[in-house]
Formats: structure tokens, sequence, C-alpha cells
């Protein structure tokens, strides 16, 4: 078996276009720029930046939705530390993807004509306006596999890998893919992608309808954003900025993880013999699931260091346990050589942790 190592990262999210700029909050004291998307019902309008724009095919932006446009611009991020050189061997390469791939372009367009009439009321008398605004080529966007295209397209790698599904749990569920590919030697290396958004409309209205969203941003339990993250995994510790001790996911059909599944989840860390100095908690906002969580750290970790970054990034779905992870990273207040452990949970999908071990600081540039 063989040891893992993360060798790179990358972010793009609402409130940063790379890891330059979390290190600006995390850092350097710097406070968060409120996002310019502070509306959670309008779509999301992402442009490609300026780096991948020269070098995607224009064939490829054409057909680019929401969220293959946030993993190239993480990509992007993540050339920064990295060469692509390390990752031109396609053969030796999967991508190991935690994402959805349809972007709402229906409601996108039923947004316009409701501006563009005034209201609701407006907009329903001139639905026949939405067929004027479809265009065949969205049917490439919808396509599940559509992020996938792009990212092993964008780094030359085997295939296109296939989109994982695990609600909040997907980034850190293509991760544990990775892992255990690379631990016992069927890979030598691979990208591993998290992205999601929570502004997706039919999961806003699910949320709202469970009370967690409020118009009051105060009494709002969760604050909904989007993001993706990207990791290059390999075998190889030279210049690795972590290695990966464990990654394991539970299956569980409830909504919310119970008190039983988190202490369950924290004691199986303690039988793996692993000494956590930091523990990343998964506190997305919903209060009875931050409550459970946090007692059974409590019972388990009573002297344990904790973080949460959803303050930074907002929840993102299936982005956040790689953004997390990225964040461990880059925050100095970590020390190198810290054992780190990140939890997870996904609604009626189950629960899960990741374990690194830290051995040295994103050095942003």
């Amino acid at each position: 078996m063989s040891a893992v190592y993360v060798k790179a990262a990358g972010i793009q999210t609402e409130h940063f276009d790379q890891l330059a700029a979390l290190d600006a909050i995390v850092n350097r004291g710097q406070e968060r720029v409120e996002s310019a998307e502070r509306n959670i019902y309008k779509p999301l309008n992402r442009k490609l930046s300026k780096g991948e724009v020269a070098v995607i095919a224009r064939e490829d932006r054409s057909i680019l939705n929401d969220l293959s446009t946030l993993i190239l611009n993480s990509i992007g991020d993540l050339l920064e530390y990295t060469s692509q050189d390390k990752l031109n061997d396609a053969e030796q390469t999967p991508l190991y993807a935690g994402t959805d791939g349809v972007s709402e372009y229906n409601f996108a367009a039923l947004y316009k004509i409701i501006e563009k009439h005034g209201g609701v009321e407006g907009a329903l008398k001139n639905l026949g306006e939405l067929s004027k605004m479809s265009n065949p080529i969205n049917m490439m966007r919808f396509l599940s596999t559509n992020p996938l295209y792009h990212a092993s397209k964008r780094l030359k790698l085997r295939g296109g890998g296939y989109p994982i599904r695990g609600m909040s749990l997907s980034g850190l569920q293509a991760l544990e893919d990775a892992f255990l590919d690379i631990k016992h030697d069927r890979q030598a290396q691979g990208v591993v992608v998290g992205a999601g958004s929570m502004r997706n409309f039919d999961t806003l209205l699910v949320f709202d309808k469970l009370g967690l969203l409020s118009k009051d941003e105060k009494e709002s339990e969760i604050e909904p954003s989007f993001g993706a993250a990207t990791l290059y995994l390999s075998n190889d510790q030279t210049d690795a900025y972590a290695e990966v001790l464990a990654v394991e996911s539970r299956y569980s059909p409830s909504p919310f993880p119970s008190p039983k599944a988190w202490h369950a989840l924290m004691k199986s860390v303690k039988v793996k013999g692993l000494n956590v100095d930091v523990i990343v908690t998964y506190c997305n906002g919903v209060k009875t699931n931050n409550e459970n969580e946090l007692a059974a750290i409590g019972d388990t970790f009573p002297e344990v260091t904790q973080k949460n970054y959803k303050s930074v990034f907002g929840y993102t779905s299936k982005a956040n346990n790689i953004l997390d992870l990225s964040a461990v990273l880059v925050d100095e207040s970590i020390p190198e050589g810290a054992t780190v452990l990140i939890n997870g949970a996904g609604f009626s999908v189950g629960i899960g942790l990741i374990v690194i071990k830290k051995l040295k600081n994103i050095k942003v540039s």
C-alpha cells in the first residue's frame, strides 16, 4: 500500500476567486467583501477568468454551464501551485468528481421574463417568450457529465470519470474513491473535484420549506452559496502540502445525522489510533445538526481546537469538504505537522470524515 499526498489545490467560490483571496481573509485579517450576487434567488452568472479564456477552445466555451465555469477557474488556480507536466500522463491520472452538471437555464430565462415584465403576473402572461429564449445547444449544458468533460479535457486526463451524487458528501466521497485507489496502488495519482451550488432553485425551495431560510439574514440557519475546489493527489511525497490519513463515508437515510451517528463517527477516529489536533466542523448552520455534532465532539475530543469555514465560504453543498481541506492548507493558524479532522454530512445520504496531516502551508502568490 502507498501513502497518499495532496500536491496542489485550487478554488473558486462566491467570495473568493482563488486561494490568494482566501489567504487575505484567513491570515491577513481582511474583511470578507460581500458578494455582488446577494440575491440568492437570482441565477448565477460566472465567467471564465482571463487565464482560462486563453486556453479553453471557443467551441468548449460555448457549452459551459455554471459549475463547469467554476471548476475551470479552480483548475487555473490549482495550476499556480503545480506544473501541468505533472498531470500530462493522461492514462495514469483519473478524475474523481463530486458534482452535479445541470444548470437551470429555464429558471434563468424565467427570471429574465419576470424582470422584463415587472413581476410574476406579467411573466405568466408572457410565458410564450420562453420558447424564443431556448437554444438547442443547452442540451450539452444539461448533461451531468458536462463539468467532467471540461475538467478532464482542460487537464488532459484519462476519460471523464463519473459524477458522484452524494449531496453535501459528494466532494468527500470523490476524495474517498481517489484515496482508496492510490492507497491500494491501483493509481499513482488523480485529480479530485468538488463543485456545488446551494443557489439551485429547487434546493432553495426545499430548504425554505424546512424553515432553514429566512428573509432576515440573522435568523436564517444557513448561508446558501456556491463554489468549486480541485485537488491533485499523488503517492509521491515531494513538495506535498498534506498527507491524507483517512477518508470514510457512512450511509444513513436520515435527513440529518443523529447524535448517535455523530458519536459513532467521532469514536471511529479514536479507534483508528489517530491523535487529532484540530477539528474542522461540518456545522452548516442547521441548529439541531450543529448541536448534535458539537455534542459528539465535546464528548470525544473535549480539548481539541475547532474551526469552521462556512462563515467564510457560506454553504456550498457538494464542494464544502474539499473547500474545507483547501482552507486548512492555507490557514497559517493550523501548524505544520498538525493532524486535522474534517467532518462532513449529506442530506439523506450519510456522514463522513477526512483526516489529513498538514505538511506545509500553501504560500500564495
